[in-house]
């Protein structure tokens, strides 16, 4: 009876001690997503779940032009304005800045990087340095007329025919990238053209599937 009990209380304290493991292995999250499809909006809501930070490569961009007003930062400032994707070495001395930081230790959400294979590499070999878990790419997908639909009524100045046909280009080259990149095991496909609180869900169970697979 008593080595019935020793048994028990032994396999709980393991199923606790594996429980406890779990919860605090880092999270790495890339969202990857066409204009509209609700990028922002989801990292937020995951971010609040989840108790990650999350940035984008715009953001980092805004920042980094806000603060100096010198000639990188004004070429910076003119890639952004033309729609141009920055260079593979500007793009990750960005990122490696907001990275190396303390506040990363249990995981972060991602968007607009790595946005080509010369980047993807990069950010393998910084999460190998801050000994972090391979990324899991969040493809927000919807068909392109609501892409469009979704642009258009927005009503900002650039979002005209033409660079509304590019940007849907850009994003199919790019989920086609990192969904190669991270393979079937790592990316997490959801229907962007649902509800907030849909997407949300399939997002989040597609998370939870794919990291219990990673699981010991």
């Amino acid at each position: 009876m008593m080595r019935s009990i020793t048994i028990a209380i032994f396999g709980a304290a393991i199923a606790i001690s594996i429980a406890s493991a779990q919860s605090a292995s880092p999270k790495v999250i890339l969202m990857v997503g066409p204009p509209g499809s609700g990028k922002t909006t989801q990292s937020k809501l995951l971010e609040k779940k989840y108790g990650i930070p999350t940035f984008s490569m715009a953001d980092l961009l805004k920042r980094e032009i806000s603060k100096k007003k010198d000639a990188v930062s004004k070429s910076l400032a003119a890639t952004i304005a033309s729609g141009d994707m920055l260079p593979d070495d500007a793009a990750t001395d960005l990122i490696k800045l907001r990275l190396y930081r303390a506040d990363l230790g249990k995981g972060f959400i991602l968007d607009g990087y790595p946005a080509t294979a010369g980047q993807a590499k990069s950010l393998d070999r910084m999460l190998q340095e801050l000994q972090m878990p391979k990324a899991v790419v969040v493809v927000l997908d919807a068909p392109d007329d609501v892409i469009r639909k979704r642009m258009m009524t927005r009503g900002r100045a650039d979002d005209k025919p033409e660079i509304i046909e590019r940007r849907i280009r850009e994003f199919r080259n790019e989920a086609a990238m990192l969904t190669g990149w991270a393979g079937q095991t790592h990316v997490v496909r959801v229907n962007a053209a649902a509800s907030i609180g849909d997407v949300s869900s399939q997002i989040v169970a597609g998370l939870e599937e794919t990291w219990s697979k990673q699981r010991p």
